[in-house]
């Protein structure tokens, strides 16, 4: 064992020695909500703000390409209003451990720099619940079951996203990202099972963070190589 990890170290130090390893924590709001097929159930929806805080470890190469590995705490949802009967709602929240693992690009070496994500994520839920005022027995039974229907343990998908990043000397960097969940055709609902009416479903979200990032292992400068160097001009170094 101690051979195997002394292998895995001496193969990956020269890869850190010429890259940034970071780490640090975010925090974030997003807008989301529910997609159903057919879209007609879709038709009470309204805005549902959710928190989510998780903590971030960047890496990346000298040509700021490289991978971004998150685990956070994410509330998702969705949030339903009747315009013909005031006061009434109902929200279902979700609230998830999700883990995404980016591609990780950033443009120019500067201390301002745009930031470019894309890649999937799974979330392993840890509590549902829902809460209404006005919607009756009656009223959920009537849309099908999908406000009560039982959700997966697991899910999967695929965010995309961009920002900035300000790096502030050597060890440490502020970044704001926003990032956007793809409904990919076909991906994997969200329900354990197809409750009547419902074709597919799929929680949405775009959302906003901030966070801190400390450079455990600061990104050094790229070496200009000398180019040739004429004879007559060797005197100069000493030649």
């Amino acid at each position: 064992m101690q051979k195997f990890i002394s292998l895995i170290v001496i193969i990956c130090f020269p890869l850190l020695s010429l890259a940034q390893l970071s780490v640090g924590v975010r925090m974030g709001m997003g807008n989301h909500g529910i997609h159903l097929e057919p879209p007609t159930l879709e038709e009470n929806q309204v805005p549902y703000l959710r928190t989510n805080i998780g903590l971030v470890c960047v890496y990346n190469n000298e040509n700021n390409a490289g991978l971004q590995l998150e685990i956070n705490f994410a509330q998702k949802g969705w949030s339903e209003e009747i315009d013909t009967i005031s006061g009434t709602f109902f929200k279902r929240q979700i609230n998830y451990i999700e883990v995404p693992i980016y591609s990780h690009f950033e443009i120019g070496k500067r201390m301002l720099r745009p930031i470019i994500i894309a890649g999937p994520y799974i979330a392993y839920k840890l509590s549902d619940s829902f809460t209404h005022k006005g919607f009756d027995e009656h009223i959920i039974q009537e849309n099908q079951n999908h406000y009560i229907e039982k959700s997966k343990v697991l899910d999967l998908g695929i965010k995309v996203g961009g920002g900035l990043r300000l790096n502030i000397g050597k060890h440490f960097g502020l970044f704001a990202e926003v990032h956007y969940d793809v409904d990919v055709a076909g991906g994997s609902d969200i329900f354990i099972g197809k409750p009547d009416r419902i074709g597919a479903s799929r929680l949405t979200e775009i959302s906003g963070s901030f966070g801190v990032l400390w450079h455990i292992i600061p990104q050094k400068k790229k070496q200009k190589k000398e180019g040739y160097v004429p004879k007559s001009n060797l005197k100069d170094y000493g030649f």
